[in-house]
């Protein structure tokens, strides 16, 4: 599986496939980190751009190898562990990319200290303060880190869902994708919605630098729906494998 991935990773790579996913998850990032938001809803932000981006990452590696070359790795590793290393790459992307997102809201977002003070008034420190502040209450930032662990693996799930081998037609995969990633968001059934729900006292401000847990059931269902969808596509892709379609 190693090598799997590591020939995955390096077809996405020379398929320049990587750097849609990158711009649109560096540019929703941004838009949500505009200095006076404060860490722990900056890092919910973050974290909801996985679920779309992670979903594009999907579809970028699934897409990616050419014909041959997945006719050869499937003959050789079988189907459904070079699908289950595409899928696995795509996940390890959008985890990397949510590792860089919370440092980035880090930061970029008001100082976690802020909210704790008494009346919360300036940024203090800049950089330094920040990043001294975020690991004096690392509660803030494993909470984000949490929520965002949900909402890598609901986009996963929807890439894999929405994409091939499950729905080979371009545009129809592309427009699933969309419509599962919006449903994913605002759905109250979604467990990336679930775990981005604020629990907490809308008017208190020092509420939003306090750490915000998804909790089990999230998680849970989260990874519920990724082994589904996943073994759905190795399947599929394995079946097809045994019996191609005519050309």
């Amino acid at each position: 599986m190693t090598a799997l991935l590591r020939y995955q990773a390096a077809i996405l790579a020379r398929s320049h496939r990587w750097i849609l996913p990158l711009i649109v998850y560096g540019l929703l990032v941004a838009v949500g980190g505009e200095g006076s938001t404060p860490l722990a809803e900056g890092l919910d932000w973050s974290a909801a751009m996985l679920v779309p981006v992670t979903a594009l990452l999907t579809r970028s590696v699934l897409t990616a190898e050419p014909d041959a070359a997945r006719a050869v790795v499937a003959a050789a590793a079988g189907p459904g562990r070079a699908q289950l290393a595409a899928l696995a790459a795509a996940l390890c992307g959008g985890a990397v990319l949510g590792l860089a997102g919370a440092a980035f809201e880090v930061v970029a977002s008001k100082s976690v200290a802020t909210g704790a003070a008494a009346g919360g008034g300036e940024l203090g420190g800049g950089e330094l303060g920040k990043l001294t502040a975020a690991a004096a209450h690392p509660g803030v930032l494993a909470a984000g880190l949490a929520i965002a662990v949900v909402c890598v693996l609901v986009g996963s799930a929807a890439g894999a869902l929405c994409n091939p081998p499950l729905l080979r037609h371009p545009g129809v995969s592309l427009l699933s994708t969309l419509a599962v990633v919006v449903l994913a968001l605002v759905s109250g059934v979604s467990p990336a919605a679930a775990a981005l729900k604020d629990t907490g006292p809308e008017a208190n401000q020092a509420a939003l630098s306090l750490p915000h847990w998804p909790g089990v059931v999230p998680f849970v269902t989260a990874a519920a729906l990724l082994a589904v969808t996943w073994t759905a596509s190795m399947l599929v892709a394995a079946r097809r494998d045994r019996h191609p379609s005519p050309t």
